[in-house]
């Protein structure tokens, strides 16, 4: 991607934007992510559908406080910025690490699939967060942990902790296939913290091991986003031009 296009895109998304901090962006992109600047675009759309119009410009702005931040960072960093924290905190977070192995879309348009879990079992809650809502059935997962648990004689919790989309359940499974990420406190609060106000969190999904029951509370934004992005992509499905093959 030229840099024409990248700062083009750019004025379009950004409510602020700094020929500078732009520069940096996309020198980054180029060399952090194997010339492919158009990833943080991809990153910064998305945010820019979840998100606030300051939490957009705050993230596009960490950079220049000294710290190279890769799209699943910037994603994490939108989390906690629209919980009320700055630029400049997430620039040193992202400079020690601690945004890292957070989602990342692939495409622009992709609908969230960032949740909050909780685990009951034995009278003890145990909560996480997931990047693959809408990739899994919670009442299946379950059944399958429970299986797994029984056959190997450890608890569901733990069972679930290694459980993949699909039903594979081992220790051996790759951290980004599980369907709960790691025990990240911060995030799973932050997450917390901003279901109800912000669409990024799509639902609140609970396992229940003592009682084999899920349930799921969907974020009504999130729903709303989801119907209005879905609405969105028909028109512009159909707005298409029909060809006839000649």
């Amino acid at each position: 991607m030229k840099y024409e296009e990248f700062d083009q895109q750019i004025r379009e998304m950004i409510p602020q934007p700094s020929a500078a901090i732009t520069d940096a962006l996309y020198r980054m992109g180029v060399e952090a992510l194997e010339d492919r600047p158009q990833d943080l675009l991809i990153a910064f759309e998305f945010i820019s559908r979840y998100f606030s119009v300051d939490v957009l410009q705050g993230v596009y702005e960490i950079i220049q406080h000294g710290s190279a931040v890769l799209p699943n960072e910037l994603v994490a960093a939108a989390v906690f910025l629209q919980t009320g924290d700055t630029s400049e905190h997430m620039a040193q977070m992202a400079k020690n690490g601690e945004l890292m192995c957070f989602y990342s879309p692939r495409e622009k348009g992709e609908i969230s699939p960032l949740a909050i879990c909780s685990v009951l079992e034995a009278g003890k809650k145990v909560n996480y967060f997931t990047t693959k809502f809408g990739k899994f059935t919670p009442k299946d997962i379950l059944a399958r942990a429970k299986r797994f648990a029984k056959q190997q004689g450890v608890s569901v919790t733990g069972a679930l902790e290694c459980i993949s989309p699909e039903g594979e359940v081992s220790t051996g499974l790759y951290a980004a296939r599980n369907v709960l990420a790691r025990q990240w406190t911060k995030m799973t609060t932050a997450l917390d913290t901003i279901f109800g106000t912000c669409p990024a969190v799509a639902a609140r999904v609970t396992f229940d091991a003592d009682r084999g029951h899920t349930a799921v509370e969907y974020n009504p934004l999130w729903q709303k986003a989801h119907m209005a992005h879905g609405q969105i992509a028909h028109r512009e499905k159909q707005s298409k031009p029909f060809c006839r093959e000649r």
